[in-house]
């Protein structure tokens, strides 16, 4: 993820080789998965008006209490945060996500390492996040895939290897030139899906370089892919992602993760600002 990348994960890839109408299957997925046993008693909603809010929660499995941070702009993301210590520090632990597609959703932990600042008042609170935000690796998750579900290691291990291929292909990303800014996954969709997939969409939309003259064609996930526009777009790491058809299965299953990733800078900026939020409940 841009801006957490400390080093190319290209090396890595090669080891181990939705938008808004999307929102109300993200929450009813998310209902699902947690169920009765992880029942939680709100006793504080902190929001504002730029579109953060805090919600105080007291579980019980495990028994105890903790902040959840979400921002209006990134639904199916929360971060889970210590309670304020005496010096008003909080301590980000976990970055919590839930992404739905057509055939089903992926849900997941990161740990976190990350600080920010917070007041709670008894009718506000006052958010300033202090920088940087370090991703440690995935702790947990569950997977669907139509009627197949995945859980425990499989998964685990499943949702590491997707982390890695969608952490390559969006630092890669960033590389590009003239990159336009997105609201949301719709248009980064119909941006990113011509250049990377120009096989599946109408001729008419598909980039200049793409072309059958003397073209060889690499067999992936029920799809003849261009090997030589292949060559042309990607960096040799990147090659087997595309011509495998894990960047199809990826963009299918899990656009809003790519989305997500593509833009942790700004997640990340946006996080670090100063809110003043109002308690509503």
């Amino acid at each position: 993820m841009k801006g957490m990348h400390k080093t190319p994960r290209w090396g890595m890839l090669a080891c181990v080789l939705i938008c808004s109408g999307c929102t109300s299957l993200v929450e009813k997925a998310g209902r699902f998965l947690e169920g009765p046993g992880f029942a939680e008693k709100t006793l504080g909603v902190y929001r504002a008006a730029a579109g953060m809010e805090i919600r105080y929660l007291q579980t019980k499995k495990p028994p105890g209490e903790k902040l959840v941070v979400s921002l209006k702009a990134y639904p199916g993301l929360h971060f889970w945060t210590s309670l304020p210590d005496p010096e008003g520090r909080v301590f980000l632990k976990e970055l919590h996500f839930l992404g739905s597609s057509y055939t089903g959703w992926n849900q997941w932990t990161l740990e976190l390492a990350g600080e920010a600042r917070l007041m709670l008042q008894r009718n506000s609170a006052l958010w300033q996040g202090q920088g940087p935000i370090e991703q440690v690796q995935i702790s947990g998750g569950k997977i669907r895939r139509n009627h197949k579900r995945l859980s425990g290691e499989e998964a685990l291990t499943a949702l590491r290897n997707r982390y890695a291929r969608i952490a390559a292909l969006t630092e890669w990303m960033h590389t590009q030139e003239d990159l336009p800014d997105f609201t949301g996954p719709r248009d980064f969709e119909a941006y990113w899906k011509p250049l990377l997939m120009p096989e599946l969409v109408p001729p008419k939309k598909r980039p200049g370089a793409w072309t059958t003259e003397a073209a060889s064609w690499v067999r992936g996930e029920q799809v003849l892919w261009n090997g030589d526009y292949t060559e042309k777009l990607f960096p040799q790491a990147l090659w087997v992602l595309r011509n495998s058809g894990a960047l199809l299965r990826d963009w299918e299953e899990a656009l809003s993760w790519i989305y997500m990733d593509y833009q942790w800078d700004r997640i990340v900026h946006s996080i670090s600002q100063q809110y003043i939020l109002t308690k509503i409940k």
